[in-house]
């Protein structure tokens, strides 16, 4: 009796079963392609578009406190030069550090950002050290660090990692640093220049000159004065870029022209 009843009932709900089957395999389907679509062309570049744009807008944001952040370094690299020499003037009665590219008939003030004399061409000559290669030079040993010596503005053919472990007076290679030196003589009145007889402000210490790629920061100079301050000179006319002509090795700019350099430097606000 009971399996009268059952039995509709049963076929009933198979048919049930198989009539929505159709619909919730459809709705599964239409899941599955839902969860599959990702972004097409147009919004992907649409995206790219907006983080070149936003890029664009940071950069120069990004390059100048860079900028910043390296001309603070350098200064602070001025700083302990300046407490070099002026450690070295306390040992060598007041004098600067001696330099050969300031004497007569060696003359070449292109070459101040020399930290030793190299292979000169006078017979039988010694490399030494020279300038501001006086304050690593073993003798005096005034800057614990040669990388001092070095600004990270710097993009010319000088940086520290061309003389990692060269900085020997003895070298035979001529090495240079990144700054430039005023040298211990002043050749217009035949006297050693002597720190604390030079005037507060004078330059004695500035970014290097020997070409234009030396220049380490492209709107200036930083300078080490004679009273040990550090400031940076602006030069947004390019004044010291126009004024050094590019080094070939056989057209330096003139000793003329570094003279009048180191004038403007003192004139500077």
């Amino acid at each position: 009796m009971l399996s009268k009843f059952s039995d509709p009932i049963r076929s009933r709900d198979v048919r049930l079963a198989q009539s929505h089957a159709p619909c919730a395999l459809s709705s599964f389907q239409d899941s599955r392609q839902h969860s599959r679509r990702g972004f097409t062309i147009v919004e992907l570049l649409v995206t790219l578009t907006i983080i070149a744009l936003l890029t664009s807008i940071m950069m120069p944001g990004l390059r100048a406190a860079r900028e910043s952040a390296n001309r603070m370094i350098c200064t602070g690299n001025l700083r302990q030069i300046g407490l070099a020499v002026y450690g070295y003037s306390a040992l060598y009665g007041d004098q600067l550090p001696a330099t050969i590219f300031d004497d007569d008939g060696t003359a070449a003030p292109q070459e101040m950002m020399a930290l030793n004399t190299g292979t000169l061409t006078t017979p039988n000559a010694v490399p030494q050290a020279d300038g501001l290669g006086w304050l690593i030079a073993s003798e005096v040993q005034l800057l614990d660090n040669p990388r001092m010596l070095y600004c990270p503005c710097h993009r010319g053919a000088h940086p520290a990692t061309r003389y990692e472990g060269m900085w020997d007076s003895s070298a035979a290679e001529r090495l240079y640093c990144n700054y430039h030196f005023i040298g211990d003589s002043d050749r217009a009145t035949q006297s050693q220049r002597r720190l604390f007889m030079l005037p507060a402000d004078a330059a004695i210490v500035v970014d290097g000159m020997r070409d234009q790629s030396d220049i380490n920061h492209r709107y200036g100079t930083n300078m080490l004065r004679a009273d040990l301050s550090v400031r940076f000179w602006h030069d947004r006319q390019f004044r010291l870029r126009n004024a050094i002509n590019m080094f070939d090795g056989e057209t330096p700019a003139s000793e003329q022209v570094y003279i009048e350099l180191w004038k403007l430097f003192a004139k500077a606000d």
